[in-house]
């Protein structure tokens, strides 16, 4: 089943990953918002807003998702999102669309963790996009996984709400379409769907 997701990001967003050759300092991405990230915050976003009734091995270094696996079993969040050694694909993938975009650049200043304080010195410039700026992202979602990890992958959306993506950057999301109209919707599923239809922080 293929859908459609917007994010939105409510403040300037950077993804790093591009060359620091020139003024910039933290360059943005050349994919500016690539797959790879959307996936990582969505399955770190759910696995610190997991819902009642689903299982997370809580692991990121490979080894260690082998052993949990071993002691416990494949946990919810890797069956949805994929995990080392499996013979299945993951339930999911997506392709984000980025739309033309503005960039700017701005500088900040790096503030001691243990202090507080700025630190002398520690001016650095960022290329950011700035807020507002929406992103189309298809979703291609693996029928045979069910409806259990349907609604996984749909309370990953309402978490990332919650999360942060890229150096810090706040999100909205919401649904590009009613998937009651594509999927048989128990009364779960219909008020994740309901949650998602519009933003939570407002258009």
């Amino acid at each position: 089943m293929e859908f459609k997701v917007v994010i939105k990001n409510l403040t300037s967003l950077t993804v790093g990953g591009g060359s620091s050759i020139g003024a910039v300092d933290i360059p943005l991405n050349p994919m500016v918002l690539p797959s790879s990230t959307v996936k990582g915050v969505l399955r770190t976003a759910v696995v610190n807003y997991l819902p009642n009734g689903y299982s997370s091995c809580g692991k990121v270094d490979p080894e260690e998702i082998k052993k949990a696996h071993k002691e416990g079993g494949v946990c919810d969040v890797c069956k949805l999102f994929g995990y080392p050694d499996s013979k299945d694909s993951p339930c999911f993938t997506l392709t984000v669309n980025v739309p033309e975009v503005s960039r700017y650049e701005i500088t900040r200043v790096k503030i001691d963790d243990k202090t507080q304080k700025s630190e002398e010195g520690s001016l650095f410039t960022q290329e950011v996009i700035p807020p507002n700026t929406e992103f189309e992202v298809t979703v291609n979602f693996r029928d045979s996984c069910g409806d259990k990890m349907l609604k996984l992958l749909l309370y990953s959306f309402l978490a990332l709400r919650f999360w942060r993506v890229g150096r810090n950057a706040m999100v909205d999301v919401k649904l590009g379409e009613d998937l009651c109209g594509k999927v048989k919707c128990d009364q779960e599923m219909k008020e994740i769907v309901s949650s998602l239809l519009q933003y939570m922080w407002g258009e």
